[in-house]
């Protein structure tokens, strides 16, 4: 069976005893550990205990398929249920769950974590195995779920936040729980016991805790070519390659962010308002970054930016395949898109 949306809290609070295996799987790969550790201590509350906790790979079932039954079977010497988990399980070890679940021996639960496999012979697996499994599909916080998170996070550490912090947390956190609920126990922390530096959060709080986005210069380097800030690019270019940033990474940065232009200028070329198109193409937006991305999305179009995205996939190949310094084929790359960028600007004002 598949478990979704609303279902999902109360499945994992209080899962149907007759469950024998649970499989967590998608992008937030933090949040299926969360929950995955949240089913294995309705079995088991101490998830070190040797023995009622087995730890297989996804190698080791491929390699011996009649493991997984061996550890289902074996009973703890200390007595209580047992809990199995298979870790980077993906669609190869379908056939042995499969396999599995059509005749599962023992009682242990069996907790299985999979990356951002999608629906595939894996989910199928499971979910046909009728009510003695289960299929938790897990994705990122966002909305009004990320938003619950963060405040609830924060109230159990006597802390409120106020409105701008909290849109600034918004834009940061929710790619990954496990980070998300790191972020959040470093601003505790930054606070002090009780709040002692003040029961609230502030904006200041956030940036002095957390500091500016990690990929700061990126982000710049991105937004001087896309606004077609040529100054600006020089000079942040080079304090990003002087602070070990690689030409390879600048790139890949400056292509997805144009990516998520040519998203934008196709949106807004099909009659959406430039503000809807960018939430739309940047769903995690820092508020710092909302008012030069919306000029952007309104100077692209995007037959333009794909010819963007084109040269700088050119750019790639050049530093890999070339004799010439990649930091000159980089800069290079960027100087000719922030210049498009710019002549894309005059053209619609």
């Amino acid at each position: 069976m598949e478990i979704k949306g609303r279902q999902i809290e109360g499945f994992v609070k209080s899962p149907p005893a007759k469950l024998r295996l649970a499989l967590l799987y998608g992008p937030d790969q933090g949040l299926a550990r969360e929950r995955a550790d949240a089913l294995a201590r309705k079995v088991c509350e101490d998830l070190t205990d040797p023995f009622r906790i087995a730890d297989l790979t996804a190698s080791e079932i491929k390699s011996d398929p009649a493991r997984l039954g061996d550890e289902t079977a074996a009973i703890s010497m200390m007595g209580g249920r047992r809990v199995v988990r298979v870790r980077d399980a993906d669609n190869a070890t379908a056939k042995i769950i499969e396999a599995f679940l059509a005749d599962p021996p023992g009682d242990a639960l069996v907790v299985v974590e999979a990356g951002d496999i999608g629906k595939g012979a894996l989910t199928r697996a499971v979910e046909s195995a009728g009510e003695e499994a289960a299929v938790i599909a897990c994705y990122p916080d966002e909305g009004e779920d990320l938003r619950t998170l963060i405040v609830g996070a924060l109230k159990v550490e006597g802390l409120a936040v106020a409105a701008d912090a909290l849109a600034d947390l918004l834009a940061r956190l929710g790619d990954d729980r496990r980070m998300t609920r790191g972020e959040l126990s470093k601003l505790a922390l930054y606070k002090g016991p009780d709040g002692a530096r003040s029961g609230q959060v502030t904006r200041e709080d956030v940036e002095a805790a957390l500091g500016v986005e990690a990929e700061a210069d990126l982000s710049e380097i991105a937004d001087a070519c896309g606004g077609g800030d040529l100054d600006a690019l020089d000079n942040v270019y080079a304090r990003a390659i002087a602070g070990g940033e690689t030409a390879p990474g600048i790139l890949r940065t400056v292509m997805m962010h144009m990516q998520k232009l040519h998203l934008a200028a196709a949106l807004v070329d099909e009659g959406m308002e430039p503000e809807k198109a960018t939430d739309k193409a940047f769903p995690r937006l820092l508020w710092k970054r909302k008012g030069a991305i919306q000029r952007q999305v309104r100077a692209w179009r995007p037959d333009t930016a794909l010819r963007a995205i084109e040269q700088l996939a050119e750019a790639e190949i050049l530093t890999r395949r070339s004799e010439l310094p990649a930091d000159a084929v980089t800069g290079r790359a960027l100087l000719l898109i922030a210049a498009q960028a710019r002549r894309a600007g005059r053209q619609r004002a």
